[in-house]
């Protein structure tokens, strides 16, 4: 009886190819849009990571395409949920950075308490395995920081601002549309302090200085085809 082939070791030239694409995005959008020379890419990739068959990586590539093709309609899917949304502006913003422990959540909620009752403030608090993040207005900090206490406090963040992106109902059940939108101000070199998700809005905090190139890649993404001009004149805006 003919013995079967021993299973290879570690991942495949497929494997190492699919993984290559996915930490490109630039290349993935090309393969998207069908731009993209493959033996070009392949040789790329070949000396990249050390692989030998070019064949190989260049089906894989293709493979890769054709796959791609096959999840159009949940492009599609997120894009519309993107062009459904609104955007909204906050200025005059900071984030306090704090120590995680249960001492400092009963301060910031006792500092909070009376602050929280309008509900005109912005101001929230994230929870991460190392520290405690409060977002909050700029004017709020007067009031917060004495009761919070300095020996809970790791760094403070001014001059910030935030671009919520308000969607339809609809992006709870669409995969990819917080990856998409952060990218896209990724690839334009723009930094976020803080990205925070609560059930359809998405917030990107960042330096006050960027927020108008923020908003433009955002707006451009929302309202193709307007070149931000109906956005830009009269944005829903809290300063």
């Amino acid at each position: 009886m003919a013995r079967r082939p021993p299973a290879p070791i570690g991942p495949t030239a497929a494997d190492i190819t699919r993984r290559y694409i996915d930490e490109h995005p630039s290349i993935r959008a090309c393969l998207a849009w069908d731009i993209v020379n493959f033996t070009a890419l392949a040789r790329r990739i070949l000396e990249e990571k050390g692989l030998k068959n070019e064949e190989a990586v260049t089906v894989a590539c293709r493979r890769y395409q054709r796959q791609m093709q096959a999840e159009a309609p949940l492009d599609e899917r997120m894009l519309g949920v993107i062009r459904g949304s609104r955007l909204e502006v906050r200025t005059r913003l900071a984030i306090i950075t704090a120590r995680n422990d249960w001492e400092a959540l009963l301060r910031v909620d006792e500092a909070a308490g009376e602050l929280l009752k309008d509900r005109r403030h912005l101001l929230q608090l994230i929870q991460g395995p190392g520290a405690l993040t409060i977002l909050l207005e700029d004017d709020l900090l007067s009031s917060l920081l004495p009761g919070l206490g300095k020996g809970y406090v790791l760094d403070i963040y001014r001059g910030l601002a935030a671009l919520t992106v308000r969607s339809p109902i609809s992006i709870v059940e669409t995969p990819g549309v917080l990856a998409f939108l952060a990218n896209a101000l990724a690839r334009r070199g723009l930094n976020c302090l803080e990205i925070v998700s609560s059930h359809t809005d998405n917030t990107f905090v960042l330096d006050e200085k960027d927020l108008v190139n923020a908003f433009q890649v955002l707006s451009d993404l929302v309202h193709p085809g307007t070149d931000g001009k109906k956005e830009s004149e009269s944005p829903s805006r809290h300063d």
